[in-house]
C-alpha cells in the first residue's frame, strides 16, 4: 500500500510539471489515473479495516474489586467488537455507565493493549433497603458484589428511591448534631407520608413528623445533652409529632410527657 501511494504521488507530481506541454488528452488520462489510484487506495484501506480481526478489549484492575473486574469483564465481552479503529468507544461508555455500581468511566485505544477500559465504583456509605446500597450523594445502586450488602457497619435507609438523596442528607445532618452524645443513626426511615423514623446506636427511637423537622431534631440533641444527660439511658422512645412538646416513653416506667 505504501508503494501505491508513492506511486500516485510521483505520478501527480509528473503531471504537474509537464501540464504545460502535455496535450489536453495526456492531462486528463493522467488525471484520471491518479483519481483512480486514490479511490483504490481507500477502497484498499476500506477493505482493510473491514476485515481487521475484533479489538482486544481490557478492563483495568485499577480501583476494583475482584467481584467488580469480573462482572465489568463479562458485560464487555457480551458486545460486538469491530477492529481496533471502528469500535464505537462511545457505545462501550455507555454500556459501562448503565451498569449501576460504575460511577465514572474511561475508554480509549492503546497500540498494545486494544482498547481499555477503565472505571472507578460508586462509594457506599449505607444501606437503602436489604438490596441496595447508597453513596454520599443520595443515588442508590445495585453493587457487583451481593457480600456487601451485609456489612454491619453500614446503617439502613429507607424510603423511596426517589428520595434517597433527601434522606442521605438528613442522616448526614442528625449525625453531626449527635455526634457529641455518642451517637449515630443506626436506621432512618421516611414514611410514604413524610414521617422521620429514627434509630440511633444506643437503641433510642425518635419519630418525627415533616414540620419543622430540622429544628425539632437540633433541639432534642440538645435537650439530650442537658436536660436529660443524666438520664438518656432510661429513655426507650422520643416522639416529636407535637406543635408545643413532646413525649418520652421509658425502659422501665410509664410515659412521662413533659412540655
Amino acid at each position: 500500500m505504501t508503494q501505491t501511494v508513492k506511486a500516485a504521488t510521483d505520478l501527480m507530481s509528473d503531471a504537474m510539471n509537464h501540464q504545460k506541454t502535455l496535450p489536453p488528452s495526456v492531462k486528463y488520462f493522467f488525471m484520471a489515473l491518479v483519481i483512480g489510484l486514490l479511490l483504490l487506495i481507500l477502497i484498499m484501506g476500506g477493505k482493510a479495516l473491514r476485515d481487521a480481526p475484533p479489538a482486544a478489549i481490557e478492563v483495568s484492575h485499577q480501583g476494583l474489586t475482584a467481584m467488580q473486574h469480573h462482572a465489568l469483564q463479562q458485560t464487555m465481552n457480551q458486545q460486538s467488537i469491530s477492529s481496533f479503529f471502528t469500535t464505537d468507544l462511545q457505545t462501550l461508555r455507555d454500556i459501562a455507565v448503565d451498569l449501576s455500581w460504575v460511577d465514572q468511566i474511561s475508554v480509549t485505544r492503546d497500540w498494545q493493549r486494544g482498547i481499555v477500559i477503565t472505571a472507578l465504583p460508586k462509594q457506599a456509605v449505607a444501606k437503602f433497603g436489604t438490596e441496595r446500597l447508597v453513596d454520599a450523594k443520595g443515588v442508590v445502586f445495585v453493587p457487583a458484589d451481593s457480600d456487601e450488602l451485609i456489612q454491619d457497619d453500614f446503617a439502613m435507609l429507607q424510603g423511596e428511591i426517589t428520595q434517597a438523596p433527601v434522606i442521605m442528607q438528613q442522616m448526614q445532618q442528625i449525625n453531626e448534631w449527635y455526634a457529641p452524645l455518642g451517637m449515630q443513626v443506626e436506621d432512618i426511615i421516611l414514611s410514604p407520608r413524610m414521617t422521620w423514623l429514627v434509630r440511633f446506636s444506643n437503641g433510642l427511637r425518635v419519630i418525627v413528623d415533616n414540620e419543622n423537622t430540622a429544628q425539632k431534631l437540633l433541639s432534642l440533641s440538645q435537650l439530650l445533652g442537658n436536660q436529660l444527660s443524666a438520664r438518656r439511658h432510661e429513655i426507650q422512645s422520643i416522639d416529636l409529632r407535637y406543635k408545643n412538646g413532646f413525649s418520652i416513653a421509658w425502659q422501665s416506667a410509664a410515659p412521662i410527657a413533659p412540655s
